[in-house]
């Protein structure tokens, strides 16, 4: 079987066929006969997976410059 990323309509509660909440954020679920039913019934809608945090890389302090003015 398939799988697919998804997560419950917003303000829903869903349960998988285990008995175990969907979580709100999403999970990737078997599409079996009871998953298929509540993407039909509009319970269950695709999700977008996370996106990737940007690695940033620590700012470098530029060095002042040492003045020859006396």
């Amino acid at each position: 079987m398939s799988a697919a990323l998804l997560k419950p309509k917003f303000g829903r509660r869903v349960r998988a066929q285990n008995g175990e909440l969907i979580p709100a954020a999403g999970d990737t679920l078997e599409l079996t006969p009871h998953i298929r039913r509540l993407i039909a019934d509009g319970d269950l809608v695709s999700a977008q997976p996370p996106k990737p945090k940007a690695k940033t890389k620590p700012k470098r302090r530029s060095q002042a410059k040492k003045g020859t003015d006396q």
